[in-house]
């Protein structure tokens, strides 16, 4: 399941939790541990970007992660 996670890092701009938890049917818990195995390889980050879901500005942040390893996407 890792390697597909990996398929699906690459082929988004970002990624959230729960994005990745509905897309795999697992848990928050789960999913967080799973792309935390990639930060740790060094092959995605982690960063927080603004919430965008409110109609007004808020002070809320969501973590999102993003692959980026280039090298490995070419083979």
């Amino acid at each position: 399941m890792l390697s597909e996670l990996k398929d699906y890092l690459a082929s988004h701009s970002w990624v959230c939790v729960r994005d990745v938890a509905a897309h795999f049917d697992i848990s928050p818990q789960t999913a967080h541990a799973m792309l935390e195995h990639w930060v740790r390889k060094g092959k995605a980050s982690r960063f927080e970007r603004q919430c965008h879901s409110c109609t007004l500005p808020c002070a809320k942040s969501l973590v999102v992660y993003q692959w980026i390893d280039q090298k490995s996407e070419r083979a």
